[in-house]
Order: C-alpha cells, then sequence, then structure tokens
C-alpha cells in the first residue's frame, strides 16, 4: 500500500500572496496622503476639465452617497473593518454575533458593490475612522 505522506510544494520562496497583499500589510492607519500624480497641474488642463472638478472627486461624492444609505450599523462595521479589526473583534466590540458581522459586510458589498473586506478598505484609505475606536 502506498505511503500516505503530505506531497510538498513545488514552489520555493515565500507562498503566494493576493493582489492587495502591498496595500494591507498591516492594519491601516488612516492619514491624508496626497498623491501627486492624481494631483492637475496647471498644464495638464483639459477643456473636459474646464469647470475646476477631478474625476476623482466625483467618486469621492459617490462614495459620500453610498456611505449615507448604509445604515448605522452598516457604517459602525465598515469602520472597525477599515480599522484593521477582525469579524470577531468586531462583534465583540458592538455585542453581535459573528454570523451577524458576516451578514452585515455581505450587505455591505452589495451596497457599495464591491466584493470583499479587502476592497471596503481600499476604498475607504483615505477616510478617518478614528473615532470609533
Amino acid at each position: 500500500m502506498a505511503d500516505p505522506r503530505k506531497k510538498k510544494s513545488s514552489r520555493n520562496g515565500s507562498p503566494q500572496t493576493n493582489r492587495y497583499f502591498h496595500v494591507l500589510v498591516s492594519p491601516l492607519r488612516l492619514v491624508k496622503r496626497t498623491d501627486p500624480a492624481a494631483q492637475e497641474s496647471p498644464a495638464s488642463t483639459t477643456p473636459g476639465n474646464a469647470g475646476g472638478r477631478r474625476a476623482t472627486d466625483r467618486t469621492s461624492f459617490e462614495l459620500y452617497d453610498r456611505w449615507l444609505a448604509l445604515s448605522a450599523r452598516e457604517q459602525d462595521v465598515v469602520a472597525l473593518t477599515c480599522l484593521g479589526y477582525k469579524n470577531q473583534q468586531i462583534a465583540f466590540h458592538l455585542g453581535l454575533s459573528v454570523t451577524t458581522v458576516k451578514s452585515y459586510i455581505q450587505t455591505v458589498c452589495y451596497k457599495l458593490n464591491v466584493h470583499s473586506k479587502t476592497e471596503i478598505r481600499l476604498a475607504f484609505v483615505h477616510w478617518d475612522f478614528s473615532k470609533w475606536k
């Protein structure tokens, strides 16, 4: 009979990581950062941008409108998620069950049109959630 040993991985080096690993190495510290690539320079104005608004302003307003569409409990769950809390920690902090927290996250993902907690964090990366600590 064959020996039931665990097959070794053929990969050498560090384990494979997801594509957002470089962004979320540690729990997020929400600080205001300016991205020089996102700032508009006077020489690069186009006739479409004559109003003075950037495309990022529109997405920020859309995200804020979606934030206002969330219930108070969903906003709490999103804020704690963005602060790097795990589902169990969020459940303990809010006095809920872990299943309820997962349900809130699923509902928030649907409302924000994202697919994971990582994408929720990336959507709100420039927001300050320090008052929820």
